[in-house]
Order: C-alpha cells, then sequence, then structure tokens
C-alpha cells in the first residue's frame, strides 16, 4: 500500500467505488489503522456532502472558475 501521502489520491476512486477489490481491500485496512488518512477521508466526505448540497450559483465568480479549473486539471490526470 503507498504511503499516507499517496492515500490523497486514491480517496476519490475509493469515494466512487471505481478501486479494485484487492487495492480496496488494502487501502481500507490502511484507512483502520491510520488515524490521519481516516480523517482524511472523512474530510473529503463532508466536502463532496456540502458541494453536493450547492448550486452552481451559490459559489462566487472567483471561486467558481478557480473550482472549474481545478476539476478540468484533475479529470485530465
Amino acid at each position: 500500500m503507498p504511503h499516507c501521502s499517496r492515500i490523497v489520491a486514491l480517496l476519490i476512486d475509493y469515494v466512487e467505488d471505481r478501486l479494485p477489490g484487492e487495492r480496496r481491500r488494502e487501502l481500507e485496512r490502511h484507512l483502520a489503522g491510520c488515524g490521519s488518512c481516516a480523517a482524511a477521508l472523512n474530510t473529503y466526505r463532508s466536502t463532496l456532502s456540502l458541494l453536493g448540497s450547492l448550486s452552481e450559483d451559490d459559489l462566487p465568480d472567483e471561486l467558481r472558475t478557480r473550482l472549474r479549473a481545478f476539476l478540468d486539471r484533475e479529470s485530465a490526470n
């Protein structure tokens, strides 16, 4: 399993159930033993939930632009 710094890169695939079975189980074992990574997962889930409750009109223009650019960069990777 990757070091903690690599866990964050796997969180979106984990939350969206896109990790292969063994990789998912390895990640879950790591999360069970690592409070920092488990906290990062909880923060990530909370952020997704909060963002899901907002409409695009709720975001300031600058934040909307920056968020869209970030998401475009991430989806390109």
